[in-house]
């Protein structure tokens, strides 16, 4: 049974994703691809998964593994939703050098501003948060294991940007990394 307040949670995966799409159509042109190239669609497989897919997966990676209460069901509305928030203040600081997949575009910016004060890479901050209101809502197997696959996956093109960025901008990304330590999690990862 869910016990949030059921629009919410879809409505930001929702918004994520149509923001995404739309934004992605005003970006630079790519300068230079790495071997991630086609990582944009991955996004909206993950959320017909997660909102359609999820009952016809076998009884044991559905089973349930805690109680969802309405404090619960709260508690995951507002991390998604603040997740949504992150992801969007993020990307509108990226800006048109934003792209799905690992790239280095014409006229490349190096974005150490908005929230990238706080973390190196704060789009996957949001997303991690948005997945882990969503496990938090659905108390079974299958969300624990879409969140940790999600976080290897976002984990290896983290490193895979960091590889790019620091050979584009060697000084000034090494100083950025030195100042912004948290590559997720701000004062923690």
């Amino acid at each position: 049974m869910n016990l949030t307040f059921a629009p919410i949670i879809p409505f930001c995966w929702i918004t994520f994703y149509v923001v995404w799409m739309i934004a992605a159509l005003f970006t630079k042109r790519t300068a230079e691809r790495t071997a991630w190239r086609r990582g944009w669609w991955i996004w909206f497989p993950v959320a017909a998964f997660m909102f359609v897919v999820r009952r016809a997966i076998l009884f044991s990676v559905s089973a349930a593994l805690w109680q969802v209460t309405p404090l619960l069901g709260i508690v995951a509305d507002a991390m998604t939703v603040i997740g949504l928030l992150i992801t969007l203040w993020a990307r509108q600081s990226l800006g048109t050098n934003w792209s799905s997949s690992v790239v280095f575009k014409e006229r490349h910016e190096l974005i150490e501003g908005g929230p990238y004060r706080f973390a190196r890479h704060p789009i996957y901050s949001g997303v991690l948060l948005m997945l882990f209101g969503t496990m938090l809502v659905w108390g079974r197997l299958v969300g624990v294991i879409a969140f940790v696959v999600i976080i290897v996956g976002l984990s290896i093109k983290a490193y895979l940007e960091e590889r790019l960025l620091m050979r584009h901008f060697p000084e000034a990304y090494a100083r950025y990394r030195r100042r912004v330590r948290a590559a997720v999690i701000p004062f923690v990862i």
